[in-house]
């Protein structure tokens, strides 16, 4: 009878320490979630932009476009269709004495306020405590689609104006939400963080 008294004993005991240990994680987890709401966000930047196969360095127009390459976007806007890919670089400053992670993160772009993509970066990030650190979002879209209303020279414009070539200005919309994993559930920043920046 003590030897079952005793086995009980140490199961409850095995428990009781499983049990502070979950809760010490849940702890730390909550602090994560109140770090990442200190953290600041704000877009960077875009960089690695590809035209038809082509990477628009900064300031570059089609004047630097060798033949072959102006007669592919003709005949691509010929045809309503101007595919780019380029990454949207989101800057996280963490003021906190730790390290803020998130699991996930929803995101919505906008070029001119016109919504390009809305997805999930899946990708699980950290910020080291008092740094900065960067997301990079990979975007792909058909700017003549999605401008379709557009002369196929503004759309083209566009397309280098993401380059940094001299045109008009062109408003840039980003919402994110940050997810944190908390007890293996994944817990979402209240609200859409909105940040906009014109890239002129």
């Amino acid at each position: 009878m003590k030897r079952i008294i005793r086995i009980i004993a140490i199961v409850i005991l095995m428990a009781s320490f499983t049990a502070c240990e979950q809760l010490t994680q849940i702890v730390n987890q909550a602090a994560q979630v109140i770090n990442l709401k200190n953290c600041e966000f704000d877009v960077s930047g875009i960089n690695n932009i590809n035209m038809l196969g082509v990477n628009l360095s900064r300031n570059m127009t089609l004047g630097d476009l060798n033949a072959a390459q102006v007669i592919n976007v003709t005949n691509s806007l010929m045809n309503r269709k101007l595919p780019v890919t380029f990454n949207v670089n989101i800057d996280v400053d963490n003021p906190n004495s730790i390290a803020a992670s998130l699991g996930k993160m929803d995101y919505i772009i906008a070029l001119n306020n016109k919504q390009i993509i809305s997805s999930t970066f899946t990708q699980g990030f950290s910020i080291p405590a008092n740094s900065k650190g960067k997301i990079s979002i990979p975007i792909s879209t058909d700017l003549f689609q999605l401008f379709s209303g557009e002369t196929k020279d503004a759309v083209l414009n566009l397309a280098f104006k993401l380059a940094g070539a001299k045109s008009d200005p062109v408003n840039l919309g980003v919402k994110v939400k940050p997810y944190i994993k908390v007890n293996n559930q994944s817990l979402a920043y209240p609200d859409f963080i909105t940040i906009n920046k014109v890239l002129n």
